[in-house]
C-alpha cells in the first residue's frame, strides 16, 4: 500500500508541475499592431461587438474542414429566395423592398424598393435581376402572398425556374431571406429615414455592395458572400491581416454607418 500511495503521489506531483508550468508560460501575447487595430475598429464603430470585430480581423485564418450537411447539399443546387421587407418614408408612406438572396453563400442578388409592389413590377425585377446571369437558379423559395401567385404560376415556369411556396404563416420556412431582413433592419433601416423610394434605392445599392463584398459572414468562415478573388471590388477586410504590421486604412460605407479595413500598401 505504501508503494501504491507513493506512485499516486508522484503522479499527482507530475500533473501539478505540468499545470504550474502552463500557468507560468501562459499563452503567447497578442501582437501590438493587432491590439491597436482592434481598438481602432471599436473607436470607428462603437456599435460593433466583440464577435463582429473578430470576424473582421480573422479573414486570414484558414477555414475549418467540415463535412457538408443536407442543407449545404440543398443550397448547392442553386436555390434562391425572395420576399418583401416593409419600411416607411419620412412622410409615413409604406415602401416595399424586394430582396432576392442566393442560398449558397447568402449573397444579396437583388434589392429594390417601390411604393407599388404589383405582380408586373415583381416580374420586371426578376427579369432585371437575372438578365446577366449565365446560370439561372433551379428554384426560388417564396411565400404565399397574392402578389406572388402570378409569378409562381406564369413568370418563373417561363424562365425554367421552379417555385417553392412555403406554408401559410410559416415564415421560418423562408429563413434565409428572413434572417437577411433582420440584418437589413439592424444595419441600415434602423439608422436611416428614406425620403422616397428613389432615395432608398440609392442606399440599397450601396448596402448590397457592402454586404456582398465587405461584410464578414459567419457561414462563410468570416468571408463576405462574394469571395474577394471573384469580386470586381475586392472585400476591404484584408485577408493578410495577421501577417505583418502596417498602417490600417478604413473604408467607410453608407456615410460611415459601417466600415471595413485594409492594411496600407
Amino acid at each position: 500500500m505504501t508503494y501504491i500511495r507513493s506512485l499516486q503521489a508522484r503522479s499527482r506531483k507530475v500533473h501539478a508541475d505540468k499545470i504550474k508550468a502552463g500557468k507560468e508560460r501562459g499563452r503567447p501575447p497578442t501582437p501590438a499592431f493587432i491590439v491597436e487595430a482592434i481598438l481602432t475598429i471599436k473607436k470607428d464603430n462603437p456599435r460593433y461587438g466583440a464577435r463582429r470585430i473578430a470576424n473582421i480581423i480573422s479573414g486570414g485564418l484558414p477555414p475549418r474542414e467540415r463535412e457538408p450537411g443536407w442543407l449545404t447539399t440543398l443550397y448547392n443546387q442553386h436555390v434562391m429566395a425572395l420576399d418583401f421587407k416593409v419600411t416607411r418614408d419620412l412622410y409615413g408612406r409604406a415602401i416595399y423592398i424586394l430582396n432576392i438572396i442566393d442560398h449558397g453563400r447568402r449573397a444579396l442578388h437583388w434589392s429594390r424598393a417601390t411604393y407599388d409592389p404589383g405582380s408586373q413590377w415583381v416580374a420586371q425585377q426578376l427579369r432585371n435581376a437575372f438578365m446577366d446571369l449565365d446560370d439561372l437558379p433551379e428554384a426560388i423559395v417564396m411565400d404565399r402572398d397574392s402578389t406572388l401567385a402570378p409569378i409562381a404560376k406564369w413568370i418563373l415556369p417561363r424562365m425554367n425556374i421552379k417555385s417553392i411556396r412555403i406554408g401559410y404563416k410559416c415564415p421560418w420556412q423562408n429563413g434565409v431571406v428572413e434572417r437577411f431582413h433582420r440584418t437589413l433592419n439592424e444595419e441600415l433601416l434602423r439608422y436611416v429615414q428614406p425620403l422616397s423610394d428613389r432615395h432608398l434605392n440609392r442606399l440599397l445599392k450601396e448596402f448590397r455592395e457592402y454586404y456582398n463584398t465587405a461584410r464578414p459572414h459567419m457561414s462563410n468562415e468570416a468571408e463576405p458572400p462574394i469571395r474577394p478573388e471573384d469580386a470586381d471590388n475586392p472585400a476591404c477586410d484584408d485577408p493578410d491581416f495577421f501577417k505583418q504590421p502596417r498602417k490600417l486604412v478604413r473604408k467607410a460605407w453608407l456615410g460611415g454607418l459601417h466600415s471595413s479595413y485594409r492594411w496600407a500598401s
